[in-house]
């Protein structure tokens, strides 16, 4: 198993492509613990990956708040010894056109989506410092790369500067043996593309999906799982500082 032995956090890990990394590192070996804010959906989580034979932790934890941040990693520290990957998948998204943009709407994007993965980031860090090894994977999004549409702007900038701290912390902590990427995933259906669109919104969402890849389909929570093993590998030991789209090859990036 490629993970045997590892130790693993992922944020977010209720639902979606969270939940779908967490059961995937699961099945290659790895003990998680995996955080949300809502503490039903991760331990439902829990118990399937206790089902797969491996340990697992389920910490009700709000990225935005540092001090809850630093008591899950040391509550892991405690529980594990030791922190080998962590997958920064905590996010959201609330479509809204620009002119209707509210103050509240933008610090919530951006605390959630960036200043929480730095937080993460930060605190599970000082550790990998001193072990010399470490994965960490932030999860970002093609809307960074120029695949954008109306009402996406606090999302496109939040996402834009996960992929800019990506390659900022690969840069300082590639020499004590840490690897950082990014993956930007295409369109995903999961349940925050039900939660931020109406009905109408998701059967578009599913349209231009279909019609702007090139494989001619959306993706699913199992392509980004996959590659985010890959990546929490040592088969990925070369790998860093690298935003690296999942998108089935889509073709409205704006040129990029």
């Amino acid at each position: 198993m490629k993970l045997e032995g590892k130790k693993a956090i992922v944020t977010g890990g209720g639902t979606g492509i969270g939940k779908g990394i967490a059961l995937e590192l699961a099945s290659a070996g790895a003990d998680i613990a995996i955080c949300s804010r809502n503490s039903q959906n991760i331990e439902k989580v829990r118990d399937e990956i206790i089902s797969l034979g491996r340990a697992s932790m389920a910490i009700p934890m709000d990225v935005r708040v540092r001090e809850q941040v630093d008591d899950m990693v040391r509550q892991v520290i405690d529980e594990f010894g030791r922190i080998d990957i962590l997958v920064n998948s905590a996010g959201i998204n609330r479509p809204t056109p620009i002119l209707d943009l509210t103050e509240d709407i933008w610090d919530l994007l951006l605390d959630t989506n960036l200043k929480g993965l730095f937080f993460c980031t930060q605190a599970v860090a000082r550790h990998m410092v001193k072990q010399k090894y470490g994965r960490i994977i932030n999860i970002s999004s093609t809307a960074s790369l120029g695949a954008n549409e109306p009402g996406q702007a606090a999302y496109a900038a939040s996402k834009t500067g996960v992929n800019a701290f990506t390659k900022a912390c690969a840069r300082e902590f590639g020499p004590y043996g840490i690897n950082i990427n990014a993956i930007a995933p295409g369109r995903i259906l999961t349940p925050l593309v039900y939660a931020s669109r109406t009905p109408e919104q998701v059967e578009k969402f599913i349209e231009v999906g279909e019609s702007t890849a090139v494989l001619g389909r959306l993706g699913t929570v199992e392509d980004i799982a996959h590659l985010a093993l890959f990546l929490a590998s040592d088969d990925a030991s070369f790998i860093t500082a690298e935003i690296i789209a999942c998108n089935g090859g889509r073709t409205n990036l704006m040129g990029r």
